[in-house]
């Protein structure tokens, strides 16, 4: 058998290949395998034919591109993250360089990243008018039909809304009424991802010669990251340009593709890259033990099944398994009790353990976590907006969401509903003629002024938010436009702020943070507990985990716990319900996976 050091030796030297071999190029990457590394390693030492030619890194997360930058710069070399590279979103990539060199000049055109971002609504009319936020829509689109589609999803949000709107079998209709209100708002010059792809695709399709030309001459490589989450369109958009002779890089791990409700299928994902013809696979885990690699092969479907990764990084041979917890009914907190007992044990820190649910819903009480989705009350989301803006734990992306909340609160408190409406914050303020800048501090210092979240009741706190708004005017010694704009408690009169904003309280009985997995993607802890829910599809997963036939209703689910468990560096603990563990437990045995089983005293 090799030595750990002969193992390091192979994984460098695929890692090492993977940044040496000429596009186009597939490299599948396992967990850990320190793919980020050999995307930053190739952009760097890549040769660059001309002066104003580039490469370009495109990823799916703000987070993904944010650590190129930082490897960039810590490399003394930040020129390689700025023109004429490119390093960014595959949103901002089609929007810059298929999308806008193209538009008709007739209109202003504002690409957003949620119809949030303009406040976008749709009415639907049945036993009484139904309101709903456009962003609580999922949108599809065959990449060869006209057509687009939409789905109300169930959120926390807008649960009554959905529910009424099913029982009036008005689910269809509301979808309908969606699609128009898109089709209007695009019409108006705003676009988000969805419709970028639209046009960008359409562009490649009718003008393909002249749109290729322009990324032909500007990059000698382009390198998709975090592949496993193209869409159908993402997708054709890709094999347009495959077929164009622009080179590709496609970098990705199929069994991590979580995002099938959007369009994103592994085996679609899978097919693209073998198509690319040059194939690297890094199955060296540089973060993970060797046990945590085992049970992650479990997870993996017979159709697709490969070895354990390999673990070769500082982890590999921790003596700790994995913990299979047994829960009563759909009650974690017993389990995070006993996953923070064997942490302790293990001297990590509480900063270094991770809670993780595939709903928030699932997720201890006594967790460390932040609401994520404001609520759809408008005055509720104002107390969501001020706690997030507070906390400090909130992430960049929440208090960006945060502060534009604050800002439309103030807008709509001084101006019409005409002025401010179906805008962003910048258009609005253009129109305005307001400093955008001054807006956001008047936000900050609201935030300040609202940070009482835990004290009296909504209604009180609403009082004293109109109060504080009519001494924060956008323009110095202004009158209010309209009295629309004041904030109502309505039915959360009686509530807590807090409670009304959606956003649960950090108990100090623990500091572990608790996270949807979706969330968490990419990121890395030394602890990481996995709730599994007792609900009418547990057995079926079970069935599905410890047999390794994945059937398509079941198949994102087991690929969700993959992700989830592959975040883990030392310690893997997994709450199953009533008899799952046993079940679980037998699986891993016949797989050589060591673990212990954990059934709390009645």
């Amino acid at each position: 058998m090799a030595t750990i050091d002969e193992r390091r030796a192979t994984a460098q030297a695929d890692q090492q290949r993977a940044v040496r071999l000429p596009a186009p190029l597939y490299i599948q990457a396992c967990p850990g395998a320190g793919k980020t590394r050999v995307i930053v390693e190739r952009h760097l030492s890549g040769e660059r034919s001309g002066a104003r030619r580039g490469r370009a890194a495109v990823s799916f997360t703000n987070v993904a591109c944010d650590e190129i930058h930082r490897r960039c710069r810590e490399a003394g070399q930040p020129h390689l993250a700025a023109f004429p590279n490119f390093v960014g979103t595959i949103d901002a990539f089609l929007w810059r360089y298929l999308v806008r060199p193209f538009l008709s000049p007739d209109r202003m055109w504002h690409r957003i990243d949620s119809w949030d971002r303009i406040d976008a609504t749709v009415v639907v009319n049945g036993t009484h008018p139904h309101t709903m936020r456009l962003n609580d829509f999922q949108w599809s689109r065959d990449p060869d039909s006209s057509e687009c589609r939409a789905q109300l999803l169930p959120k926390r949000r807008n649960r009554k809304v959905f529910q009424s709107l099913s029982k009036q079998n008005l689910l269809q209709a509301a979808a309908r009424a969606a699609v128009r209100r898109r089709d209007d708002l695009a019409k108006q010059g705003h676009v988000t991802g969805h419709e970028i792809r639209i046009r960008a695709l359409r562009q490649l399709r009718e003008d393909g010669r002249k749109t290729t030309a322009l990324l032909a001459t500007r990059f000698d490589e382009i390198i998709v990251d975090e592949a496993q989450d193209c869409s159908a369109l993402d997708l054709a958009i890709l094999t347009e340009l495959r077929e164009a002779g622009v080179p590709l890089v496609f970098v990705c791990d199929p069994d991590q593709a979580i995002y099938e409700f959007r369009g994103a299928l592994p085996d679609s994902v899978r097919h693209f890259g073998k198509s690319l013809g040059k194939q690297i696979t890094l199955a060296g885990n540089w973060r993970s033990s060797n046990a945590i690699c085992g049970l992650a092969a479990t997870l993996r479907a017979s159709a697709t099944a490969r070895p354990p990764d390999d673990a070769v990084g500082p982890n590999h041979d921790e003596a700790a398994g994995i913990l299979l917890i047994q829960t009563a009914g759909s009650q974690p907190e017993q389990a995070l009790t006993t996953f923070n007992a064997h942490a302790d044990a293990m001297a990590i820190a509480p900063e270094r353990r991770l809670a993780l649910a595939h709903a928030a819903a699932r997720l201890p009480n006594t967790t460390h976590t932040t609401a994520s989705i404001p609520p759809e009350n408008s005055s509720a989301r104002v107390a969501w907006a001020a706690t997030i803006v507070n906390a400090v734990s909130s992430s960049t992306s929440l208090r960006n969401t945060a502060y534009e909340i604050l800002q439309r609160a103030l807008l709509r408190f001084w101006y019409t509903d005409d002025d401010t409406g179906n805008r962003t914050v910048a258009a609005i303020c253009d129109t305005l003629e307001l400093d955008q800048w001054r807006l956001r501090r008047l936000a900050a210092q609201l935030a300040s002024a609202l940070s009482k979240v835990d004290e009296g009741t909504f209604a009180s706190w609403c009082t004293t938010a109109n109060t504080t708004m009519k001494r924060l005017p956008p323009h110095p010694e202004m009158t209010r436009r309209s009295s629309s704009g004041s904030l109502r408690a309505g039915n959360l009169a009686s509530a807590t702020p807090r409670t009304a904003g959606g956003v649960p309280k950090s108990q100090l009985a623990s500091v572990t943070r608790a996270s949807v997995v979706h969330q968490v993607k990419g990121e890395e802890e030394d602890a990481v507990l996995v709730i599994v829910p007792a609900d009418d599809r547990t057995d079926a997963l079970i069935d599905a985990w410890v047999s390794g036939e994945h059937p398509p209703e079941l198949a994102e689910s087991l690929r969700v716990l993959y992700v989830a468990a592959t975040r883990a560096r030392r310690l893997l603990a997994i709450a199953l319900p009533d008899d799952s563990p046993n079940r679980v437990a037998a699986h891993l045995k016949e797989r050589e996976v060591p673990f212990e089983l954990i059934i709390p005293k009645p």
